[in-house]
């Protein structure tokens, strides 16, 4: 009989620290950039002590986490950019002063969009879609706490604008862009459906943000000590090189200007100068 899937497996005392190794932080009000961690320090740097003490970390953030951090944020900009077209195409038609999108959209937030139509001095038709667009504006942007609580605003954000759509479409033009991250994989990230017994909500490795712990601040299994972190799991060899590869990828070498290479070789020459 074919055994469950999943990315991880477990580990027991006696196996040292390796890449892939998963943390989780014993502190219950870690912040979820802390709270679970996937070790990228490289083998050969633990065998060899290369490290010098220090492992360097991933988040795993669940996926809710996730997508209402690094996914909803894009998805309030794209919906935002019509009502902004729509405010300025009316704005084009009056003598007002010249605004950024940026700050149309700032304002949105900042003021009552009935009071923003007087200060613009907009007239009846016009007067009510510029309000629309900016109570629009003005949901979207709203702060959440949570996944559910932003979908719900991006959805209704989109019905009270002009020329609202179908709440099914509505819905569908939200939920299609937070399902991309997992079937269309970003470059700096990874979907991971569990990641260690108990752990099985989905998780996303997310490859931009670093984490540096002190090794002997990790347990490897029950231990009497203080320490901030406990390894949970590790990540099968499958996943572990994904993870690597595409961590490496995000921080390729980018090639840099000919005289930020001239300056550079001029600090270095100069370094020490005085001692000379």
């Amino acid at each position: 009989m074919d055994e469950p899937f999943a990315e991880y497996r477990e580990v027991g005392a006696a196996d040292p620290l390796r890449q892939g190794d998963v943390l989780e932080a014993v502190e219950p009000g870690a912040t979820m950039w802390q709270q679970h961690l996937l070790v990228m320090t490289a083998d050969c740097d633990f065998a060899h002590a290369k490290h010098q003490g220090r492992v360097t970390c991933v988040p795993l953030l669940a996926a809710e986490e996730y997508l209402s951090e690094m996914q909803i944020p894009k998805i309030r900009a794209r919906l935002a950019k019509p009502q902004v077209s729509e405010i300025r195409q009316i704005l084009s038609k009056y003598p007002a002063p010249t605004i950024s999108d940026r700050r149309l959209r700032e304002w949105a937030s900042e003021e009552e969009p009935s009071d923003i139509v007087k200060m613009l001095e907009l007239q009846q038709a016009d007067a009510q879609r510029a309000m629309a667009a900016f109570e629009a504006i003005r949901t979207m942007d709203t702060p959440t706490d949570n996944l559910e609580e932003g979908i719900r605003l991006l959805v209704e954000a989109q019905l009270s604008a002009p020329n609202p759509p179908k709440r099914q479409n509505a819905v569908k033009r939200v939920m299609d862009k937070l399902r991309e991250p997992y079937t269309q994989p970003p470059g700096d990230a990874l979907f991971l459906t569990a990641i260690s017994p108990g752990q099985d909500e989905g998780y996303f490795a997310y490859l931009r943000h670093i984490e540096q712990i002190w090794e002997p601040d990790i347990s490897l299994g029950p231990s009497h000590r203080e320490v901030t972190y406990r390894r949970i799991s590790r990540m099968r060899d499958r996943f572990t090189h994904a993870l690597v590869q595409r961590f490496a990828m995000v921080f390729m070498s980018i090639g840099l200007p000919h005289q930020y290479e001239e300056h550079r070789d001029l600090h270095a020459d100069l370094l020490g100068g005085k001692y000379a």
